[in-house]
């Protein structure tokens, strides 16, 4: 992994090829994003998580290993903490675990449970 923007741009390398993803998180400024200079689109933690844990679902799926299904509960908790944090953030109820993990992520924000009240 090569770092390209600090907490907000990574270069990750492909297996089996020459090849690279970008995975870039969101960047915004203002008060409540100290520390950042500039902005552009990307990502949240939890859709990388939600996709990390659909990944690792269809590899047990494939290989049944009692590892992977603990990294999947880590990743899952890990996920549904992240929606807690934004909720509290943002002074609305915290979603359950599992509705925090499968449940469809608001348009503007990605945060699930949110109906858009958290602007952004």
């Amino acid at each position: 992994m090569k770092v390209l923007d600090p907490g907000h741009r990574y270069e990750l390398p492909h297996l089996d090829g020459d090849g690279t993803t970008t995975l870039t998180f969101v960047k915004r400024e203002g008060e409540g994003y100290p520390g950042n200079v500039g902005h552009h689109e990307g990502v949240i933690m939890q859709e990388v998580l939600r996709a990390l844990i659909d990944r690792a679902e269809y590899v047990d799926r494939q290989i049944p290993s009692a590892a992977t299904s603990l990294a999947i509960e880590c990743m899952q908790r890990a996920c549904a903490l992240l929606e807690t944090r934004a909720a509290v953030r943002h002074g609305r109820e915290i979603p359950l675990a599992h509705h925090a993990v499968y449940g469809t992520p608001h348009k503007d924000c990605g945060h699930v449970g949110c109906n858009g009240e958290c602007g952004r």
